[in-house]
This record gives structure tokens, sequence and C-alpha cells, in this order.
């Protein structure tokens, strides 16, 4: 009898470690499930990611190649795709409800912006988050209950933002780095990855639109600014407070660089398109000169 206790006991500490090892082989599959539901939900459309690897005993977890692709109607390779996401996790918060996040960090975000009519193709993915907001179910079914998260700064750097307008020739706008500031401050429980989403995109665009002022075509501006404002106003004030601070910290940045007048250069820069120029970044460090301040600071080309 005591045998037979014996074999038991290590039957059951058998089978105890090995679904334990096997959970732990599995957490990677569990969380690259979760990110490409809780995305595509979000979004509206399909959000896939390459990699994920998740260290759970120390607190870290790194994300490569997350990709959201472009809606139906719009050719481009994809709207977003990332880099590397760098995630440090309070370990002990992986057994809460909410998971506290002390860094969150991305470095690399390429983004194509493509205006057709009537909207572009960020509208429309817009237009998905904001139903997050409103408690309009959006078109794809909303994910099982899962966690919650809180952080309150997320640093994304090198982002780079193609942007096609009709038949027009395609402008790039280029960010060194944009902070998001107290991103779930205004919820203790945190709040769950689509909601999580929903309030970074909207900042990175208004980063995106900051930096390309006087640059991008005015219409378009209005479109996206009008886009960003909707959604914002639907998922609450610190929605809006984040994209306040983004644009407040990224003008902050382009004082040095553009020229007083900027804003009122539309034929400047009615030529500056017609002559090649792609890059709105790439000569920012060049000497400014009168008539070329917005070439040699914001869009890279040569001067007529």
């Amino acid at each position: 009898m005591k045998k037979f206790l014996v074999r038991l006991v290590l039957a059951v500490i058998v089978i105890v470690v090995v679904a334990g090892v096997l959970g732990y082989i599995y957490l990677d599959v569990i969380a690259k499930k979760a990110v490409e539901t809780g995305g595509t939900y979000a979004m509206g459309v399909d959000t896939t990611v390459n990699k994920v690897s998740l260290r759970p005993f120390a607190g870290q977890l790194q994300m490569q190649g997350l990709k959201v692709a472009n809606p139906k109607g719009f050719s481009g390779v994809h709207l977003m795709q990332t880099g590397t996401f760098e995630l440090e996790m309070v370990p002990s918060s992986l057994m809460d409800k909410t998971i506290l996040l002390k860094k969150f960090e991305l470095d690399g975000l390429d983004m194509y912006i493509d205006q057709q009519m009537p909207q572009s193709n960020i509208s429309v993915i817009m237009d998905n988050l904001k139903k997050l907001g409103s408690g309009e179910k959006p078109k794809e079914e909303k994910p099982s209950e899962g966690k919650n998260i809180r952080v309150d700064l997320i640093t994304i750097r090198n982002v780079v933002a193609h942007v096609k307008v009709l038949v027009g020739q395609e402008l790039t706008i280029k960010i060194p780095e944009i902070q998001l500031k107290n991103v779930t401050g205004d919820n203790a429980v945190g709040v769950a990855l689509p909601e999580l989403m929903a309030r970074i995109v909207p900042a990175v665009l208004a980063a995106v639109l900051e930096s390309g002022k006087g640059v991008l075509p005015a219409d378009l501006m209005n479109n996206l600014q009008g886009s960003v404002s909707a959604l914002t106003a639907q998922l609450g004030g610190q929605a809006q407070q984040m994209v306040k601070g983004v644009q407040g910290e990224i003008g902050k940045s382009l004082k040095g660089v553009l020229p007083v007048d900027a804003n009122g250069i539309g034929g400047t820069v009615g030529k500056l398109l017609g002559g090649g120029a792609k890059d709105a970044n790439q000569d920012a460090n060049k000497p400014k000169t009168p008539g070329g301040g917005l070439l040699d600071g914001i869009l890279g080309g040569k001067k007529k």
C-alpha cells in the first residue's frame, strides 16, 4: 500500500512538472495569440506578430514585427509595421488582473498613410478604434476576457511615416522619438490591450501631423486631425491629454527648425513638392536661408 501511495505521489509530481514545463513553453504562443487577437479586434484589420518572447520570472517580454494590414481598398504593403518592443513587467503582477509595466519601449515604427477619395487608410482604422469608446461593437469579435495593462510612459523611437496623396509624390516624415506620458494613469486597474492600442495610435498620428505642419497638404491634415479629435473624444479625457502632450513636445522640438512664417508658405510648399523633394526631415540640420527655410528645416531635397 505504501509503495502504491509513493508511486501515486511521484506520478502526480511528474504530471505537475510536465504541465508546468509545457505551460512555460507555450507562454510565447499564448502571448502572441493575445496580441494578434486584441490588435485585430481593435483595428478592424488583420494584425499579426512575427515573434514574442516572454520570460515571466524575469518580468521581461520582447516582441518583434507587429504588422497591421491595410484596410480594403488600399494597396500599400501595410498600414503599420514595428521593429522591436521591449517590455519590463512587475513579475508578481502577472498573477493579478492588471499587469504593471515598468518599461514599454518600441524601436522602429514604419507607417504608410494613403489618402484616397473620400478618406485615408488611417481614417478607416481610426473609425474602427472609435467604436471602442462608444460601446458600439467593432467588426471583429471581441476577444475573451484577458488581463489589463497599466503603464505610465511609452517611448517610441525611429518613427517613419510615408504619406501618399492620390497620384501625388510620396513624402516621408521622420521622428526620432515620441514619448507618451501617463498613458493609463486615469484608471487604477489599467486598460485592456485593445483600448491601450486605441490610445497609442491617435497620439502617434498626432505627432506625425505636428511634424508635418507646413509640408503635408491641407486637406489631408484636416481629414486626419478631424479623425484624431473624433477618436479621442470617444475614448475620453486621457486620450485627449496624450495627444495634446505629444503635440506640445513635437512643437517644442521644431521651434529651432521651422521658420517663423512656416504656416504662411503655401506657395513655397507647392514649389518644393513639385521639385522632387521626398524626405520631410532628412535635411533638418542644414543652415536655413530666406525663402528656403522650410526646405532646409523639414523638407529634404534640392532647392531650385
